[in-house]
């Protein structure tokens, strides 16, 4: 049995299972249940689920109980759009610091690396892991552009965003599709072309906005 010494690491541990849907939309959670799980009084894991709430990824009915929370397309928009309209600018703080051919070159090989071990999972089958590597690879940017707070206040309230991207990349063709995107997104780097750089992040970014629509209909008892 796992033991907790901090509310945050319980509250990380359970915000990771929500958002890597090992607790599926709509779930019931026992505070008993989870506190035997963890390790813990109830009294951290009480908390924990309070933090949770007021991310939006899980539901508190007083009297009643405890779910996770279901995917509401408008939260889903919103972060999504937080996501976009942060991403651009750090784009281009980034690319101010990569005018140096020497400096690209070398920010090019590390994304070019991370890229090499996503296709690997690619092959095989692992979404986890592809999507952490995603994520390691946008965080490059952030780092570049010396925006690491930037990036851990967006991961922080986009958790929602996180979970519609584990649903999507269920899909077959969407991880070949966003390996691509990344390619072209490095290849863009490497050339020094920053309008097509935004341009290309831009609907590399917003796509997904297109595919819930079709995620509803494939896992309808994931939304609300």
């Amino acid at each position: 049995m796992a033991q907790f010494e901090s509310k945050v690491s319980v509250y990380d541990t359970l915000r990771h299972s929500i958002t890597n849907l090992v607790y599926k939309p709509g779930q019931e959670l026992d505070t008993t249940a989870l506190a035997d799980q963890l390790g813990v009084s109830r009294s951290p894991v009480r908390d924990a689920l309070l933090r949770l709430s007021g991310d939006r990824l899980v539901d508190i009915f007083p009297q009643k109980g405890t779910r996770v929370s279901l995917l509401n397309k408008e939260i889903l928009r919103q972060e999504r759009f937080m996501r976009i309209s942060l991403e651009l600018g750090v784009l281009e703080e980034c690319m101010k610091t990569l005018s140096d051919s020497s400096k690209r070159e070398i920010f090019v090989t590390k994304m070019q690396g991370t890229l090499v071990a996503q296709h690997a999972c690619l092959l095989d089958n692992d979404t986890i892991n592809f999507l952490r590597l995603d994520d390691k690879l946008h965080h490059l940017l952030y780092t570049q552009a010396n925006c690491e707070w930037v990036w851990e206040t967006m991961i922080a309230h986009t958790g929602n965003d996180h979970r519609i991207r584990i649903l999507s990349c269920s899909a077959n063709e969407i991880p070949k599709l966003v390996e691509s995107e990344h390619e072209q997104i490095i290849n863009a780097i490497k050339e020094n072309d920053t309008d097509r750089l935004i341009k290309l992040e831009k609907a590399h970014l917003s796509r997904l906005y297109g595919e819930i629509v079709e995620l509803e209909r494939s896992f309808p008892e994931f939304f609300e």
